[in-house]
């Protein structure tokens, strides 16, 4: 047994936990006493993400060894790992009980400290960290980000050069020194300091990434590249340097680039589970679907079981329109995980996608991932209660710029009255395009704070002293739900983004929607009030560039042409049953299907099996990848009908097609998500082109297929009258929009003391 016991923990020294664990597993079962046969095994499975067997693995050993602190410890860090802080503060403090000199309770402490804002403590902690340990460069770096938090750029800066010091290919500790310096010396003279430092130790790699660093924060991405290309030829063996050049590559659109250095990196450390996790999130964003699932699932297979991989694969999948596998996935990631916040958050981005999710199932999952995320905490006195002031509204998001978000909420901010509401944006993602200008040219405060992590961008908001916070992201890759749970405003309110289902969170007060989206009798799938406009819940603003609306096509082609431009995260086993029917009933009928995932050969193929197997002949079939936005507007020039998908229906998709004089047929469930066709026809006044069931779906769709001339003369005047409707009244949703958000303001007034 023994010498399983030295096996194994020669595996875990290599890196292969996955090796490891069938030998700790057998050992411990055969004598359920060996605490470190139980210590070790705990390590092996965390390390695979499988934290809930790890959880349990350290409790044993915790139990079987009274008198040693590891088991607690690294139990408190797989808590922390699943999101549950308590569990995590018990362990470590338990470990310091047994022992006062761990280093990594200590830190593990801070590290809780540090996310609940209690910066003093979480300092106090790391002081004490250092001082048994005080050669250890991580706790310098650590000490700085602190320090700079606190306010003490001075002391930020002398930590990090400590750490640099140590460990010259540190990020880390580069960035921290360049913030530092940013805010001692300001711009200018950080970068000259930087200069000066670098001559005076040229073969120090360490002043090159705190140069890239610096570069990155004022916006210079091609300076920080050339940065990081000097400390790439001083260490060009370092994994940290290339990784860090690959994620600077890919920001800047450079994704060939980007790949030779993540790869490089990858070369250096081919077990690295983030590393690989950042090619294969490269390559999804190249659209490169298929080869980065290949990356993922050589990873598990190669690695054995982790939770990042599994979510990212629960991501990719949905994507693919495997939501059914993709919902399996996120599920596995749970359950490796014993619940993580993260892993809950997968489950919540792929659930709306479900054939069989139903909006129960989605209230309570969001209900469950909010309870991962920490409770409010006082951030900062709030502004008076006076309901008829002038208001500071914030708005939260990674896409104030062109993407659904923008297009579906400029024109109606842009449309609050100045006197009334003065704005403050809080971007979570640098963008610079038509739309994030417009977003600029309103707020009278632009953050950027894509560098910042979740108390810093919280405090900033209260600091600012804005009373109604507009969330734009939710839980997807353009939101932030940790500020929203530390409640960094006085109200808070969901708008568009990701805007699937109830947040969930209790310090969310109101939701914005509709009588289409939220009909009387459904607010018990929302903790959210609802805050209903009295038209749509959004505005379209349409491109100023789009292209002319074209004839209708079946005039000349002689046939019904079909169209669907939505992901396919959204294109269900039952929306291909429905079309397939549909295409049954119109024989000479065709079918367009156009979006980014479908220029990845593979996925195209495997979409082209899947519309066969349901009944669809493929010389019926048009299949094409994505296209630049305008390209894709006058891709509506070929399709006479649009099928909206579901049950996560269209909602920029439905505007676009209006706006190109395409109408839409549409099917309504219960959920937000189910019903954005609903609401945006409605609002164009074709709500008669949204149906409450499959086969009113499929009647509708065969019979407006039927009578061309009626679709001409649609199609003729559509894009006027939508102009004209509710949906792209810009004046109209901008008063409504400020009559709600005071009646919002106004119910704060009235019910806090």
């Amino acid at each position: 047994m023994q010498d399983q016991v030295r096996d194994a923990i020669a595996a875990l020294e290599r890196r292969d936990p996955g090796a490891a664990i069938p030998l700790l597993r057998d050992a411990a079962r055969r004598d359920a006493g060996d605490g470190f046969a139980w210590l070790n095994l705990g390590l092996a499975l965390s390390q695979t993400g499988r934290l809930a067997e790890a959880e349990g693995a350290l409790c044993h050993a915790a139990d079987a060894l009274p008198d040693r602190a590891e088991p607690l410890v690294y139990g408190g860090q797989v808590a922390g790992m699943r999101g549950d802080a308590v569990a995590a503060r018990t362990r470590f403090e338990a470990a310091l009980a047994r022992d006062p000199r761990q280093v990594l309770a200590l830190a593990g402490l801070a590290a809780l400290c540090e996310g609940e804002g209690d910066l003093a403590e979480a300092a106090r902690l790391i002081e004490a960290a250092r001082a048994l340990d005080p050669d250890e460069p991580e706790l310098h770096a650590w000490s700085a980000r602190v320090a700079q938090r606190r306010g003490a750029p001075a002391i930020a800066l002398r930590e990090a050069e400590r750490s640099l010091a140590a460990n010259p290919c540190s990020v880390e500790a580069a960035k921290a020194a360049a913030r530092a310096l940013l805010a001692l010396k300001g711009e200018a003279d950080a970068t000259r300091h930087v200069a000066q430092a670098a001559a005076r130790d040229p073969f120090s790699v360490a002043w090159p990434l705190v140069g890239a660093a610096l570069r990155a924060m004022l916006g210079d991405l091609s300076g920080a590249i050339a940065e990081l290309r000097a400390a790439e030829a001083l260490a060009p063996d370092s994994a940290d340097v290339q990784a860090e050049l690959g994620l600077a590559l890919a920001a800047a659109g450079q994704a060939t680039a980007a790949e030779a250095a993540l790869r490089a990196a990858l070369r250096q450390r081919p077990n690295d589970l983030a590393l690989r996790n950042r090619l294969a999130t490269l390559l999804w964003k190249a659209h490169r679907i298929s080869e980065a699932t290949a990356l993922l699932d050589a990873t598990l297979a190669e690695l054995g079981p982790d939770a990042v991989p599994l979510m990212n694969l629960a991501l990719l999948r949905n994507l693919e329109g495997r939501q059914e596998e993709a919902l399996a996935t996120a599920e596995q990631a749970i359950a490796l995980t014993g619940g993580s916040r993260d892993a809950l958050v997968t489950r919540l981005c792929v659930l709306p996608y479900h054939p069989e999710g139903g909006a129960v199932a989605l209230r309570d999952a969001a209900v469950a991932t909010a309870a991962r995320y920490p409770q409010p905490v006082a951030l900062a006195p709030r502004g008076t209660r006076d309901p008829d002031r002038r208001l500071r509204i914030g708005l939260l998001s990674g896409n104030l710029c062109c993407h659904p978000v923008g297009w579906l909420t400029i024109a109606g901010i842009e449309a609050l009255p100045d006197s009334a509401f003065e704005l403050a944006a809080y971007s979570l993602r640098q963008r610079a395009d038509p739309i994030s200008r417009r977003f600029r040219a309103r707020c009278a405060t632009w953050r950027e704070m894509g560098a910042a992590d979740e108390v810093a961008i919280a405090q900033a908001i209260a600091d600012d002293g804005i009373d109604i916070l507009i969330d734009l992201g939710g839980y997807g890759e353009g939101g932030c739900p940790a500020v929203l749970a530390r409640r960094a405003a006085a109200v808070q309110v969901k708008w568009v983004g990701s805007q699937s289902a109830t947040t969930g969170l209790a310090a969310m007060d109101w939701m914005l929607t509709d009588r289409w989206e939220t009909p009387p009798g459904f607010e018990a799938l929302y903790t959210e009030r609802l805050l209903r406009l009295p038209d749509g819940y959004v505005c379209y603003a349409p491109p100023p560039n789009a292209p002319e609306v074209t004839r209708l096509p079946m005039l000349r082609n002689g046939h019904v042409t079909f169209g669907c431009f939505n992901n396919l995260a959204k294109v269900t086993r039952p929306v291909l049953a429905a079309w397939a029917r549909i295409l049954r009933a119109v024989p000479d009928a065709r079918l367009v299907l156009r979006t980014h995932a479908l220029g990845d050969a593979a996925i195209r193929e495997a979409l082209r099996s899947r519309l066969c197997a349901a009944g669809i002949d493929p010389g019926r079939l048009a299949l094409h990848g994505g296209v630049p936005h305008r390209e894709l507007l006058a891709a509506y020039g070929e399709i006479d009908i649009a099928l909206d998908p579901f049950p996560y229906a269209g909602g920029l998709t439905v505007c676009e097609a209006l706006w190109m004089g395409v109408p839409v047929v549409s099917l309504f469930g219960e959920g937000f998500a189910a019903r954005h066709g609903l609401s945006h026809l409605s609002n164009a006044g074709l709500g008669d082109w949204a149906a409450g069931d499959v086969d009113a779906y499929v009647r509708m769709a065969v019979g407006r297929a039927a009578d061309a001339a009626r679709l001409a003369v649609l199609r003729s005047g559509l894009r006027e009258r939508v102009a004209a409707s509710p949906l792209c009244d810009s004046a109209r949703f901008g008063r409504s929009l400020g009559s709600v958000l005071r009646f919002a303001w106004k119910e704060h007034c009235s019910t806090q003391h």
